[in-house]
């Protein structure tokens, strides 16, 4: 029996019972109101999954008996698509209108609802064009139409892998019905969104929420009871338990019960943008110094009464991170190490050989023009302008020898090198389409460096660029059989053949330097729903797979035999540590004990903002708190990744 109800109000609408001339209910997956059930001229919709259909049933209370009609659109949407076979979804009413999308298309129909009498009339219009953002890298994604009084909301979810599990990149885009343009919403300030992809792809949305819930898009995952956070003002993407959200916060995401609101909370950048690299401690743990109180109201510590001549010729001998902390530690500091730009010839013949315990994390914000660095050891936190033509949409490929090598898709369209420490810039020769997954043998600034890119979709699989040697690209097709790859990721130089990972696959590539070939699938890895695979380059020495599961439930490593060409699991990476990301991935051998056989990933704790890490002694998670190991998580729960380009770097000025 189907029915309306009202939970305010506790009124209910019954509903004739439904029969399709089918019999296949379970078709039936949306519905939508074309206006209040009070209004005379309310219809109530639904759209069916294997039939271009709608059925309906106008819900004029005046009538004795109310009766559903099924009535087909097929011809309709064919006439405004051109294709035969598409489907209506995501059917919504926005300021009396009633809109919807069109599944595999990239435009909104409007459906326009006449009633004279008993007859309805339905009709398919045009009513625009999507957004369509940059290519991130992701496998597939879900897109959701949600209409709220007179605001129009377009969300686009992509995902990590085809089975829909891990969430990789958010969109929320809102239409000026002035211009007739989406707009990329920067901020939901206490509006929340909670899209439910476990059950039936519906889409709620609340105006005012409590503070800690707003300013998110909640989705619930295809798994159940695991809901992805989209922070919409910060661009990460949290993890949390569906049960342990609601006990928490007293909240129950499904009936909007709430239980306070605390106001908005604000919050202090603590930095001041300048040309060069500033600095901003976010540790957990602070350092007790003894202070003086001078007259004019300030505190100096007392270990910096020594003479001001002494501290210049301090910083004499500093550079780097340790010239940049000893700036922040107080005045008198600041003014013995003047502010120094670290791209000049001077300063960068001082970082020649200056070396950090640890790559960074860089992540480039394009909506404030800022790329921030993490230290994942110590906590602190580095900014620097973004160049001006890098404010743009990226995907970042790969990030070797303190070289970021990154696809811009803002006009002119094309691949670039970019050295963060020196803001030295260098194009590529242009290509007018994407790749899977790219890779470069040696600084840009080396004669000897060599670009190679991959594609499995494209009439070319395999393209190669000799910096300073060739003007163009060199084009090569290659014959896969009868299984072609899905795609190709992690690419990276092996002596001088090519691998990379196809799906849990091992894919390699001979002769690059003369007409390359595919040497075919090398190794098998162990296949999972729901996991992923990072593949590593150790040192030319052999290669090393990182298996993840989504939820961070398990971390498995294997070494590939060159003899059996068998994947091999190893429980130590000895004094060792691995960096994997999306984008790329790092072996090296650990300066620090605490440092050593260790995995680090791009991921936050959601509490303390620290840098995650899996340590293959105690099979767990943790963070550091200076050098110090804290906190200890069996999974991903809790924790957060960045939506914006990131990538772990090894810092050069050279």
């Amino acid at each position: 029996m189907w029915s309306l109800w009202n939970p305010v109000t506790s009124k209910t609408i019954r509903l004739p019972p439904l029969v399709l001339k089918d019999g296949d209910l379970e078709s039936i997956k949306e519905c939508c109101l074309s206006s209040p059930p009070n209004d005379p001229t309310s219809v109530l919709m639904l759209t069916r999954t294997n039939a271009p259909t709608i059925v309906y049933c106008q819900l004029d209370r005046k009538r004795k008996r109310l009766r559903w009609k099924e009535m087909t659109y097929a011809k309709q949407l064919r006439s405004i698509t051109g294709d035969n076979g598409n489907f209506l979804v995501c059917l919504t009413c926005c300021n009396g209108k009633v809109y919807a999308l069109v599944r595999g298309d990239c435009i909104v129909i409007q459906i326009d609802i006449v009633v004279k009498d008993e007859e309805v009339v339905i009709s398919l219009l045009t009513f625009g064009k999507l957004p369509i953002p940059f290519y991130s890298g992701c496998s597939c994604m879900m897109t959701f139409l949600k209409g709220y009084c007179t605001d129009l909301f377009y969300i686009i979810v992509e995902f990590v892998t085809a089975q829909k599990g891990t969430v990789g990149v958010v969109y929320l885009f809102k239409l000026d019905w002035t211009s007739m343009i989406w707009e990329e919403m920067e901020d939901l300030k206490d509006a929340i969104f909670v899209v439910d992809i476990a059950r039936n792809c519906s889409v709620f949305y609340r105006q005012a929420i409590a503070s800690e819930l707003g300013g998110y898009i909640h989705i619930l995952g295809a798994m159940d009871k695991v809901i992805y956070s989209y922070n919409v003002k910060d661009k990460t993407i949290s993890l949390s338990s569906l049960c342990c959200l609601v006990q928490a916060t007293h909240v129950s995401l499904w009936e909007c019960r709430l239980q306070g609101d605390h106001g908005d909370v604000k919050c202090e950048t603590g930095f001041k943008l300048e040309d060069e690299i500033m600095v901003r401690s976010v540790r957990d743990g602070e350092v007790d110094i003894s202070c003086n109180t001078r007259n004019e109201g300030t505190f100096e510590p007392h270990l910096f009464t020594i003479p001001f001549d002494v501290l210049k010729m301090i910083m004499e001998f500093c550079v780097g991170v340790e010239y940049l902390n000893f700036r922040a530690t107080c005045k008198q500091c600041q003014l013995a190490a003047p502010m120094i730009r670290w791209s000049s010839e001077t300063a960068i013949r001082r970082l020649q050989t200056y070396s950090l315990i640890s790559p960074w994390l860089i992540v480039l914000d394009k909506y404030q023009g800022i790329i921030t660095f993490t230290d994942p050891i110590f906590g602190d936190k580095y900014f620097m302008k973004t160049p001006q033509e890098l404010v743009c949409d990226l995907r970042i490929y790969c990030s070797r020898y303190g070289w970021l090598l990154f696809y811009r898709f803002s006009i002119p369209r094309e691949l670039l090198f970019f050295n963060p420490f020196t803001n030295d810039i260098r194009q590529v020769p242009n290509m007018t389409f994407y790749f899977d997954s790219v890779c470069f043998s040696a600084p840009p600034t080396s004669p000897d460096c060599i670009v190679v890119g991959l594609s499995a979709s494209l009439p070319a699989q395999i393209f190669i660029y000799f910096i300073n040697r060739e003007p163009s690209w060199r084009m090569f097709h290659m014959d896969f059989g009868l299984t072609p790859p899905h795609s190709f990721l992690f690419s990276t130089f092996y002596g001088q053949d090519i691998y990379a990972l196809n799906e849990g696959a091992l894919d390699a590539f001979k002769k690059i330097e003369g007409r390359p070939v595919w040497d075919g699938v090398v190794s098998e890895a162990p296949r999972g729903r729901s996991v992923q695979y990072f593949l590593v380059n150790c040192d030319e020495h052999h290669l090393v797979l990182v298996m993840v599961d989504e939820l961070g439930k398990f971390v498995e490593v294997s070494k590939l035999n060159d003899f059996t060409q068998e994947w091999e699991k190893i429980d130590s990476l000895g004094r060792h540590m691995i960096y994997i990301c999306g984008a790329t991935c790092l072996y090296m051998e650990a300066k620090t004990p605490e440092m050593e056989n260790k995995i680090y990933f791009p991921r936050l704790n959601s509490g303390s903002g620290n840098i995650m890490f899996y340590s293959l002694e105690t099979c767990r998670f943790h963070t550091f708190n200076g050098r110090n190991i804290q906190h200890c998580f069996r999974d991903f729960f809790g924790t957060k990744v960045y939506v914006y380009p990131h990538a772990w770097i090894e810092p050069s000025w050279s």
